[in-house]
């Protein structure tokens, strides 16, 4: 996304939570386009990651796997 447009990273902010409104602080946070995935359990981690990542395909979402991290505590 270039950076010299006006209001570029909020419109991207609110497109992003709206896409993951439901998920928002029940399973995961937002900020710009680092996502956090959580839960109390190892089981339980493994299936919010599974909804999010549906939510990511079924929007189309384009993940750049080379900066993903996975089970950091």
């Amino acid at each position: 996304m270039p950076s010299g447009l006006c209001n570029a990273l909020a419109t991207f902010q609110i497109c992003m939570l709206s896409i993951f409104s439901d998920m928002v602080e029940r399973i995961m946070e937002v900020f710009i386009d680092d996502i956090t995935v959580y839960g109390s359990a190892f089981d339980e981690c493994l299936v919010n990651l599974e909804a999010v990542l549906n939510r990511c395909i079924e929007k189309d979402l384009v993940l750049n796997w080379e900066k993903c991290h996975f089970m950091v505590p």
